[in-house]
């Protein structure tokens, strides 16, 4: 009985071991090029596989290209919703270009929703998403709109 528990403890010490060089800082692999819904899939698939191993540097780094990959469609809406753009004359125009603009990108925001969803369940994950000074950083750095 004692050997059995002796090496359980050593099975599990080792297992540690793995865990923590597993987190190390070093970028998750995900695929950064692709259309948008390509990266997010992939970024949802690998963080429901993976995310409970990643460091808070691996969340972050994880996040960042997710926001890398939905910068074009965050600049889009921004740019449609500007005040100057908006105007009594043509608020039916760009409301109609909204529409469409959220039909077109219905799949992404699912995706963002769902990654936003895992990490929330994850400490580390959650960490990253609460982090707002990391958000404020992250937006001043991609050129990102506040929306």
């Amino acid at each position: 009985m004692k050997k059995f528990f002796l090496a359980s403890i050593v099975a599990l010490a080792m297992g540690f071991a793995f865990v923590s060089c597993n987190q190390s800082n070093a970028p998750v692999d995900i695929k950064t090029d692709g259309t948008p819904e390509e990266v997010l899939t992939d970024i949802v698939a690998k963080a429901k596989a993976e995310g409970a191993n990643w460091s808070i540097d691996q969340w972050k780094y994880v996040y960042k290209q997710a926001a890398i990959a939905v910068k074009p469609m965050l600049l889009e809406i921004a740019e449609l919703t500007k005040e100057e753009n908006m105007t009594a004359d043509n608020i039916d125009e760009v409301m109609e270009k909204l529409g469409k603009l959220e039909t077109q990108y219905k799949p992404i925001d699912k995706l963002m929703n769902e990654f936003s969803e895992i990490a929330k369940g994850i400490p580390n994950g959650k960490i990253v998403d609460d982090d707002k000074d990391f958000e404020k950083q992250m937006k001043e750095e991609l050129g990102l709109p506040d929306l």
